[in-house]
């Protein structure tokens, strides 16, 4: 049993190093990040040819994908909305005779 490692206790694994150096995502997300913001404004028409661009390498959904999900959202909105509907009308039963000091 004293084999097992405990999980309050630190591992000897020695000092942590920092996650950035080991990582080269997060190092080149920092390298377009400053390069971006060193970057001068561009023309409309210059934003408009990248914003193109970027909007080509989309991928899109299909029709039946895009009904698919249309169908759920608008359940789920209505079902929300019914939801709140009926503890509306149940608090305002409720709370309503309290509030007005009327009872029934």
């Amino acid at each position: 049993m004293a084999d097992t490692p405990n999980k309050n206790q630190p591992t000897p694994s020695g000092p942590k190093k920092p996650v950035a150096s080991t990582n080269p995502t997060i190092a080149d997300a920092k390298k377009r990040a400053a390069a971006m913001a060193s970057r001068k404004p561009v023309s409309p028409q210059q934003f408009f040819q990248e914003a193109w661009i970027e909007l080509q390498k989309t991928s899109w959904p299909t029709r039946e994908v895009l009904i698919k999900s249309t169908t759920v959202v608008l359940a789920l909105v209505f079902a929300v909305a019914i939801w709140v509907g009926a503890l509306d009308a149940v608090l305002t039963l409720v709370l309503n005779p309290l509030f007005t000091g009327a009872s029934r």
